[in-house]
């Protein structure tokens, strides 16, 4: 992996030195002994599946590709979601026969689809309302939580930057016909000013479009997908634009290429810890003479800058499906088939996945509901013993010291421990400390140093840092005054 390495690090925004760093950010990691890199462990929530299809114009909700935010001043957790509205596919089938064994699901006919976003909130993230809006009819009603009808695999992205009220919430998606991409602003969320076409990305997009807006590059940076035209299964990839007022946008470049076995569907971004991380939906196609059989889970990527990727401990998925020995339609755990990831909610130390579920393969008849897994501040990937029994060790590149106090993030098994050197930038030792404990997920742990070593005179100097573990998992350390 070639990254180019500097002292300061400044992150993603931020003008000034880091003073935390995720250790999976491969620019700071001059080396490792018996340590390999995987992803935390995520907790599903037992009530899964959160939000379910049980409205008549929520025919297949498909790959919901869910949009999941807190609002903190109203106190809601607000999600767009966009299934299919219409799915003639279903509807025009029998009941008895929406199953695999009598009817192919992707050559049932008549086959007319209408894709739209619909709105759905929730004050404890859990048990989610779907409110009556009343701004688009459907079947001569408008009592139902249709927010707008047409758009494809849209993202919604609120923007609390954006000085322009009217522009607070902003849609990337693409047309139902041709998927050119396309935008639109709102002053809530609910209601949607005119379309904007976006030729200039000059690609056919069908899946889960967003955008985030980066303070680093002053712009906002766009995720599309592109699509080879392999015969039978098709190719999918990730794909960037960029845009400086959310309007006019560049020629979308590829960033993450799988290949037609192993497909780069879809994938969100965000920040956190100094990096832009992307949850990526992948793909897997058991044959390349048929779609039947494919089943997606979400792994993790990362970028120092939101041009150049890197997937984590490929092929291993940070939200996986639930398993079944028992293979059989009808009886299947709700994410055991196709999983399609939101970007993350950030609530203290908690982070919550949600993410799109379905019970069967992609490309058949699935139910599909809204699920959700956490997992605690940091612990996106982290470093373990390959063998265990054996010292793992994780050698830092030349970092600015930040302040009086050095912390942790870390699993630590019961009897495990931590043990951390400072070098300087002749890599001769300066101080040596040391996490212990009971065992559990430990964070912020502070290191305690050996007697007589004060590290706050090592404040703006270059140092390196050696930690040496057993019995643990180590996801980030930083910097920061005594407390």
């Amino acid at each position: 992996m070639a990254l180019v390495l500097a002292g300061c690090l400044p992150g993603p925004g931020h003008g000034s030195p880091r003073t935390e760093y995720l250790l999976l950010d491969a620019r700071i990691i001059e080396g490792t002994v018996n340590a390999r890199l995987v992803p935390g462990r995520v907790v599903k929530d037992p009530a899964n599946p959160l939000l379910v299809a049980d409205r008549p114009w929520e025919p297949r909700f498909d790959n919901m590709y869910p949009n999941v935010l807190w609002d903190e001043n109203e106190g809601l957790y607000k999600c767009w979601y966009c299934p299919f509205i219409v799915d003639e596919r279903t509807s025009k089938t029998p009941l008895e026969k929406r199953n695999p064994e009598d009817t192919d699901y992707m050559a049932a006919q008549p086959s007319r689809r209408d894709e739209a976003i619909l709105y759905a909130t929730s004050r404890d993230g859990v048990r989610w309302e779907k409110p009556e809006l009343g701004i688009v009819e459907f079947e001569g009603s408008r009592k139902n939580n249709i927010v707008v009808r047409g758009p494809s695999g849209a993202g919604v992205y609120k923007d609390p930057r954006d000085q322009d009220p009217t522009r607070r919430y902003k849609a990337f998606y693409a047309a139902q016909v041709g998927y050119l991409q396309l935008v639109r602003f709102s002053p809530d969320g609910l209601n949607w000013g005119p379309e904007i076409a976006c030729p200039e990305i000059a690609i056919q997009s069908d899946c889960h479009a967003n955008m985030i807006w980066s303070e680093e590059r002053q712009s906002y940076i766009g995720i599309v997908r592109h699509y080879d035209r392999v015969p039978v299964v098709g190719n999918r990839k990730i794909a960037r634009t960029e845009s400086r007022d959310g309007v006019k946008w560049t020629k979308s470049t590829l960033i993450l290429a799988g290949t037609p076995r192993k497909q780069m569907h879809d994938m969100v971004i965000f920040q956190d810890g100094g990096v832009y991380l992307g949850l990526l939906g992948v793909m897997n196609f058991p044959s390349l003479k048929s779609r039947h059989g494919v089943r997606q889970h979400i792994e993790l990527a990362w970028s120092p800058d939101s041009i150049t990727w890197y997937r984590i401990a490929e092929g291993i998925p940070l939200v996986g499906h639930t398993s079944k020995e028992e293979r059989k339609y009808g009886t299947m755990p709700y994410d055991w088939g196709a999983l399609f990831p939101s970007a993350p909610v950030f609530r203290g130390d908690r982070i919550e996945l949600y993410y799109g579920a379905s019970d069967w393969y992609f490309f058949d008849w699935r139910k599909s509901g809204l699920a959700r897994a956490t997992l605690r501040k940091d612990r996106w990937a982290g470093y373990e013993p390959i063998e265990e029994g054996r010292l793992m060790e994780v050698r830092t590149e030349a970092l600015t010291w930040g302040a009086e106090v050095l912390r942790c993030c870390l699993d630590l098994a019961r009897g495990g421990s931590l043990s951390v050197t400072i070098l300087d930038e002749n890599r001769k030792p300066l101080g040596e400390g040391m996490i212990r404990g009971e065992g559990g997920e430990l964070t912020d742990a502070q290191v305690a140093w050996e007697q007589g070593f004060d590290p706050g005179g090592l404040s703006g100097r270059k140092v390196s840092l050696v930690f040496k573990a057993a019995g643990a998992k180590l996801y980030s350390f930083s910097f920061g005054p005594a407390q």
